[in-house]
């Protein structure tokens, strides 16, 4: 059986995805909605979002930061808040597997 496909960021190396969504999993989950993302988090988060499929769109006039708000299904997801107040959503796992829709 393979080893997995890792995950590099330039804050920390996962050896593989699993490992990497358990990490971002539980640090969604240390917020509750509406709560911003503290700066230490924000450091792996940064490097998270630059792998999203879509990033370039995303990240708009650039990110000022990131909080947890409420998402479809009673569940919740990540939010870059851009330096001019808007905001886009974006899911952790597709960050993780860098696959488009």
């Amino acid at each position: 059986m393979g080893r997995g496909k890792q995950v590099v960021l330039e804050s920390v190396t996962f050896d593989n995805q699993g490992q990497a969504k358990e990490f971002f999993q539980e640090m969604l989950n240390r917020y509750v909605p509406g709560e911003r993302v503290s700066s230490d988090d924000a450091v792996h988060l940064t490097g998270l979002f630059q792998r999203h499929p879509d990033f370039a769109a995303k990240v708009g006039v650039g990110i000022d930061y990131f909080e947890v708000i409420p998402a479809d299904y009673a569940t919740r997801c990540f939010c870059a808040v851009r330096s001019d107040g808007s905001k886009e959503r974006f899911s952790y796992l597709r960050c993780v597997t860098q696959k488009a829709d």
